[in-house]
């Protein structure tokens, strides 16, 4: 068996707000989008992140499945690799992004970190490679 992956799907309460952020806020180029089921697919590098508005989520793995969200889920961490961690900084918070811990340093493992949320709640985090 062999697996290939393919895209992480953020299923959401608010479309147009994530929708925005991840593409106005993070610089992700849209590649596929369908506003009427509010779906889009955003390049991010390597791979994609899709955001999909959780109301449909029930139509697509059957209305018998109960599924829960919870605003501070922490269960999957969205992390991207940055060059100047300082300068993303900088320029998210100019959009208003809120980060959740300051930069910590983890030298054991060579890289600084820290981490902000979408407007959903799903944690991000950002790191740089100490070199």
């Amino acid at each position: 068996m062999k697996l290939k992956y393919k895209y992480t799907r953020l299923n959401v309460s608010n479309y147009q707000a994530c929708k925005h952020f991840y593409q106005d806020i993070l610089g992700f180029k849209i590649s596929f989008v369908d506003d009427n089921d509010e779906y889009a697919e955003l390049d991010t590098g390597e791979t994609k992140i899709t955001i999909f508005n959780r109301q449909g989520l029930s139509e697509f793995v059957g209305s018998d499945q109960q599924m829960s969200y919870d605003e501070n889920y922490a269960g999957v961490v969205l992390t991207f690799v940055v060059d100047n961690l300082e300068e993303i900084l900088e320029k998210l918070k100019s959009k208003g992004v809120e980060l959740v811990n300051p930069p910590w340093n983890f030298s054991d493992r060579g890289f600084i970190s820290t981490c902000f949320r979408d407007p959903d709640g799903n944690l991000i985090e950002i790191e740089q490679f100490l070199m």
